[in-house]
């Protein structure tokens, strides 16, 4: 495989299907009840690694009725070395040379304008109304009966250090409070990246911007946790 890039999600998925890795599921699937378990199941009931897939589920609903019209992606970054290799754009031999010509050769960020992430803008008021917060995103429970609330467990988080304007971005669960509202841990035990940056905006007074990003291209999600 050559070095490749994604734009988006969706050319990742493409580039998995046409590799055999994408399982597309159709039917209704709950997303509190059904659908993690049925994922997890690959990694406890042990199937081979050359045999897990990434999922797809294009028709999801929740406990209360809800039918959403955003379909899910779950496994699809590292449910195998072969599923993380095609996000990183190289093959499983080269994959840590891959993350260390990234480490020597970073690339500055590049500034545009309309970003399609912002085509669609709701805001004030208009986030009370059904389906217009957080309740019109299909965020599943990842372990029921355990798990207190839906999290969104593939979901970077990205603030900036008020005093020298530089971002961080990490990889933090978001645990859905209420349609407007949703709560994560900022690793207060290390004392680094948001948590810094929240320490900062609190000694001022002030209140911290955050941006928080859902189903981003795997470059994104990969350097988010690395």
């Amino acid at each position: 495989m050559s070095d490749i890039g994604y734009p988006d999600l969706h050319a990742h998925l493409r580039a998995l299907e046409e590799k055999g890795l994408l399982v597309r599921v159709k039917r209704s699937i709950n997303k509190d009840t059904e659908m993690h378990p049925l994922v997890r199941w690959q990694f406890r009931g042990s199937v081979p690694e050359k045999e897990r897939r990434g999922f797809l589920f294009e028709n999801v609903t929740d406990s209360k009725g809800t039918t959403y019209d955003i379909p899910v992606a779950v496994g699809v970054l590292a449910s195998s070395q072969d599923i993380y290799s095609v996000g990183i754009g190289c093959d499983v031999p080269k994959i840590k040379e891959q993350w260390d010509r990234a480490e020597r050769e970073q690339i500055p960020p590049k500034l545009i304008d309309n970003a399609p992430c912002q085509e669609i803008v709701i805001e004030g008021a208009a986030l009370n109304e059904k389906g217009k917060g957080v309740d019109g995103i299909p965020i599943p429970i990842s372990t029921p009966g355990f798990d207190n609330a839906p999290y969104a467990s593939c979901s970077m988080f990205i603030t900036k250090d008020p005093d020298t304007g530089l971002q961080n971005i990490g990889n933090y669960r978001a645990m859905v409070k209420s349609p407007t509202r949703l709560g994560m841990n900022p690793e207060i035990e290390l004392n680094q990246g948001i948590h810094e940056h929240w320490l900062k905006y609190k000694a001022r007074g002030e209140r911290m911007p955050a941006v928080l990003v859902l189903g981003a291209p795997p470059c994104i999600t990969f350097a988010s946790v690395h």
